[in-house]
């Protein structure tokens, strides 16, 4: 497979935009787009390069990534994609962003503009770290674990498979989010959060437990 060259799977993100242009800054080519969902509606800049999933098998010999931000989504989109014979791109990364020389990660991840993790991160499948986000050192962040703009960790964090930490939240160090966990908006996680929780406010506190 190509390195060069790129596959984005479900127009239905907001988010595609910045894929778009980041894949334009690293001079990755974007083969298609492909629209998940027919009829659906797209956000793509590139909207002729738009096919639908039953025209797959012309750009099976192509690598994939996702740009869903929602865990759950991207769970389903990627195994669909993985279920038509796509492959998973490496990893997506912007030029603005700082990553540590020690750096670990799976495949189908995304990190978006002016992220900086620090030393020996580890990093799974298909994770997406949004703009902004400040990481501390020794973190490890599961599979399909998005991390929303702005968000700051202390080091020593572990974030767990298909958890969501939105816009701006604060985790301090030495902290565990559990599976399938989600931490709202500006949320300040003071303590380790249990599987499926849903965490807000400062200090943060659990309101309901998530659904699978």
């Amino acid at each position: 497979m190509s390195s060069n060259k790129i596959i984005l799977y479900a127009t239905g993100s907001p988010l595609i935009v910045d894929f778009e242009e980041i894949c334009m800054r690293n001079n990755i080519e974007i083969i298609a787009i492909v629209n998940n969902i027919k009829d659906g509606s797209s956000y793509a800049i590139s909207e002729e390069k738009i096919i639908l999933i039953d025209q797959i098998n012309i750009v099976q010999d192509i690598p994939f990534i996702c740009t869903l931000f929602s865990p759950k989504n991207r769970y389903i989109a990627v195994h669909e994609a993985l279920n038509f014979g796509l492959k998973p791109f490496n990893i997506l990364v912007d030029k603005s962003s700082d990553l540590p020389m020690y750096f670990e990660h799976k495949h189908g991840c995304f990190i978006n503009k002016r992220v900086t993790i620090g030393s020996t991160a580890k990093i799974g499948s298909y994770v997406t770290i949004n703009r902004g986000a400040i990481l501390g050192h020794h973190l490890t962040v599961e599979d399909f674990v998005s991390i929303g703009p702005g968000v700051t960790s202390g080091g020593n964090v572990t974030i767990k498979e298909k958890s969501l930490i939105g816009t701006g939240a604060i985790i301090l160090p030495k902290i565990t989010i559990g599976t399938n966990a989600i931490i709202g908006a500006g949320t300040v996680v003071t303590k380790n959060v249990p599987d499926n929780a849903v965490v807000v406010g400062n200090p943060g506190r659990i309101i309901k437990m998530n659904s699978l």
